[in-house]
């Protein structure tokens, strides 16, 4: 072992450089573009190749504007659900304004008629019983009640 002996200082380990392990070309090799052909065309003849090339143009066209029509489908239907719930909505808070004002009425009558016969006189069991007493309509008898 290394008893006694000082410790060498960490340094940075060098390693090989990419352009050093590239191999180096003298010419590089240059491709027609017109002669370009994808991998899944090659081994095709040309007017193979012209016709996969333009069925695969005319999916991805039909896949496009598939996907535009969906999303505008989307926001047509979105528009359309948010005007009839604003429609909706009108009309319930006109329904609901006027249930609230019919039941404010009837809680105004239940009102008078408690108080006693000087506001309103009706309503409540009393008047099934008055009847009863004077024997015009009976709860037992058939009547309305």
């Amino acid at each position: 072992m290394n008893v006694g002996k000082p410790r060498l200082p960490l340094s940075r380990r060098t390693s090989t450089q990419t352009a050093q392990l590239a191999i180096e070309s003298l010419a590089p090799r240059m491709e027609d573009p017109d002669r370009y052909t994808l991998s899944r065309d090659r081994g095709k003849t040309e007017s193979q190749a012209k016709y996969d090339k333009h069925r695969r143009e005319y999916k991805r066209e039909h896949k496009a504007v598939s996907r535009e029509l969906r999303l505008d489908a989307r926001f047509i239907e979105r528009e359309r659900r948010d005007l009839k719930e604003k429609k909706d909505g009108k009309a319930r808070s006109k329904r609901n304004k006027n249930f609230a004002w019919m039941e404010s009425e009837q809680a105004v009558i239940n009102q008078q008629v408690a108080q006693g016969g000087g506001l309103l006189s009706g309503g409540g069991i009393g008047v099934a019983l008055r009847k009863k007493a004077s024997g015009k309509i009976g709860i037992k008898k058939g009547g309305k009640f």
